[in-house]
C-alpha cells in the first residue's frame, strides 16, 4: 500500500538535487532550527500532523512531533506515537523471507505453490523472488478497490478481508508472464507473508517479531490483528475540504477547526505482509540501523536487499538516486496514514516522516526536509488568498512559452482553472492569488507572470522545489 496516483492538483513528481559537505555543529543547530520552522509552518497551516526523525553518521539531528495523534482529545503527536506505516511493512516481510533462505528453509527460486495451499495452476511459474520484486504478474487488489474510496474502506473493515482478497486472487489470470515486468502488487506481499508463515512453521507475526523486531530493539512495533488496536496509536484523518476548496486550503486552518474527519481503523487481518505493521519513528530509525548491516541482518544480506531489479525495486526497497546521491526509500499509504522512509547510505543519513493526515503532501515535505539537511534550495509553504480573475485578465496570460530547456510550455484555460502544460510531462491547474501570481499545486510552488506595457504576459516563472524555471512567450508581444 504505497502512495497511489492522487488527483491532478495533489500530485508531486519532482525532486531537485544539490550536494553539501558534512556540516559543523553550528550548522547542525541551524539546520535543526530550519527544519522546525518549516514543519511548524506546515502544521500552523493545517498541512501536517505527525513526526519526523532525521539522523546522520550515527547521531540524531532532529526528532520531533507536530499536531495531534487525537485531534478530538487534543493529544499531541510525539515521536513515541505509534503509526500504521502501510507499505513500509514490505521491508520487513522481504527481510523475513531472506532470513528463511539463509536458514535453509526456502529458496528464492522456489515456486510459491510449494508453500501455498489451493495454489492455482497459473501461479506455478511464480517464484518467491518474483513476489519480493513485484514481478509476479499477480494483480494488485488495490487497483480494483480504489484505495481510499468508500468501497475500499467498507471492504477493508471486514475481519475476513484478507481471506476474500486471496480467494479473489486465485480466480484471476496473471497480468503478465512472471519476471517479464514490474507491477507493484500488494496481493503479492500478502502471498509472501503466507510463504514465510509456511516455511517458518509458525505464524508470520510470531516469526517476524522473534527474528527481526525484537533483535532490532523495535519494542514499540507490532502487527495489527482483527479487532486489536495497539495503545498510543494515532488516529487517522482526512480533510473534509474538497479538491476545489483552494481558498480555505491556501489560507490555512487550525487542525482543531473542524476541517478534519476521523477515518475508521482497518482490520488488516494477519498475515498482512503488505501493510500490517505499526511502529514509531524511533523504531523505524532502529530498522534503518539494522539496514546498515550487522548482527540482525548481515552486510551480505543488506547488499542483496539493495540490489535493484526491474524499475529499481530491490527486496522491499526502491533503489535509485535523489539529490545527486544514492538513495534507498519506500513510502506507505493507508486511509489516514502516510509514511516515508529514506536512506542516503553514502552520507549515512536517514530521513523518516509519518503523518496521520492522509492528504498531506508528504513527498513535498520530504523533498524540502532533505533539501534543508543537504543545504539545497527550498521554499517555505505557500500561503495566500484565492482571488477571482476576469476573462480579460486571464486572456492576457494564455499562449505558448519557450522554456530555457527548449521545451514548449502552454498556458491554457480549463473550465475551472488556468492550466500549465508541457506535453508528455505534466498538465497542472493554476490557482489565482493575484492577476499575475498563481499557486502551482503540482510542484507545490508559485507561477508568476511578467506583463509588458500593454498588460500582456511575456515571461513566466514556475518556482518550485526552491528553484526557478523560466520561459518566454514564443511570439512577440503586441505594442
Amino acid at each position: 500500500m504505497t502512495l497511489q496516483r492522487l488527483p491532478l492538483f495533489l500530485c508531486l513528481l519532482f525532486c531537485f538535487c544539490m550536494g553539501a559537505p558534512f556540516p559543523t555543529a553550528a550548522q547542525s543547530t541551524d539546520r535543526a532550527a530550519a527544519l522546525d520552522r518549516y514543519l511548524a509552518r506546515q502544521t500552523e497551516l493545517g498541512r501536517f500532523s505527525g513526526a519526523v526523525l532525521i539522523a546522520e553518521k550515527g547521531r540524531i539531528l532532529f526528532r520531533r512531533g507536530y499536531g495531534f495523534a487525537d485531534v478530538e482529545a487534543k493529544i499531541p503527536y510525539t515521536p513515541e506515537t505509534r503509526h500504521a506505516v502501510a507499505s513500509l511493512t514490505k521491508m520487513v516481510t522481504s527481510a523475513a523471507a531472506l532470513k528463511l533462505r539463509d536458514q535453509g528453509k526456502l529458496k528464492l527460486e522456489d515456486s510459491i505453490c510449494t508453500y501455498l495451499a489451493e495454489c492455482p495452476e497459473t501461479w506455478k511459474p511464480v517464484t518467491i523472488q518474483h513476489l519480493m520484486r513485484h514481478t509476479s504478474g499477480i494483480p494488485d487488489y488495490e487497483e480494483k478497490l480504489d484505495i481510499g474510496s468508500d468501497a475500499y474502506l467498507e471492504f477493508m473493515k471486514q475481519p475476513g478481508a484478507t481471506a476474500k482478497i486471496m480467494a479473489d486472487a486465485r480466480k484471476l489470470p496473471l497480468d503478465f508472464k512472471p519476471g517479464e515486468k514490474f507491477n507493484y502488487s500488494n496481493t503479492g506481499y500478502i502471498l509472501l507473508s503466507l510463504v514465510v508463515e509456511k516455511a517458518a512453521g509458525k505464524p508470520f507475526v510470531e516469526y517476524v517479531t522473534e527474528t527481526l523486531l525484537k533483535p532490532a530493539g523495535m519494542t514499540q512495533s507490532g502487527f495489527f490483528g482483527a479487532g486489536r488496536i495497539p495503545k498510543n496509536l494515532a488516529n487517522g484523518y482526512t480533510h473534509k475540504l474538497g479538491d476545489k476548496d483552494w481558498g480555505q486550503l491556501l489560507e490555512g486552518f487550525s487542525l482543531t477547526a473542524g476541517h478534519l474527519k476521523k477515518l475508521p481503523q482497518l482490520a488488516l487481518t494477519p498475515p498482512a505482509g503488505d501493510a500490517g505493521l505499526y511502529t514509531t519513528v524511533d523504531d523505524l530509525y532502529r530498522w534503518s540501523q539494522v539496514m546498515d548491516g550487522g548482527k540482525v541482518i548481515s552486510a551480505a544480506e543488506v547488499a542483496e536487499i539493495f540490489t535493484p531489479g526491474l524499475d529499481g525495486y530491490g527486496y522491499g526497497w526502491f533503489v535509485g538516486k535523489g539529490f545527486n546521491r544514492k538513495r534507498m526509500r519506500h513510502d506507505g499509504f493507508l486511509p489516514g496514514y502516510i509514511s516515508d522512509f529514506v536512506k542516503f547510505p553514502d552520507d549515512q543519513t536517514t530521513i523518516i516522516a509519518v503523518s496521520n493526515l492522509e492528504r498531506v503532501r508528504l513527498r513535498t515535505v520530504m523533498r524540502d526536509l532533505t533539501a534543508i539537511v543537504f543545504g539545497a534550495p527550498y521554499d517555505m509553504p505557500v500561503q495566500g488568498k484565492m482571488v477571482q480573475l476576469t476573462e480579460a485578465q486571464t486572456g492576457q496570460l494564455l499562449g505558448e512559452y519557450q522554456t530555457t530547456q527548449g521545451k514548449l510550455l502552454v498556458v491554457g484555460q480549463d473550465p475551472d482553472y488556468l492550466t500549465a502544460e508541457i506535453k508528455d510531462q505534466f498538465k497542472a491547474g493554476l490557482i489565482p492569488l493575484s492577476p499575475t501570481e498563481f499557486y502551482f499545486p503540482l510542484g507545490d510552488g508559485k507561477v508568476t507572470f511578467t506583463l509588458d506595457g500593454a498588460g500582456r504576459a511575456v515571461k513566466v516563472n514556475l518556482r518550485y522545489g526552491g528553484e526557478d524555471h523560466l520561459a518566454e512567450r514564443k511570439e512577440p508581444s503586441k505594442p
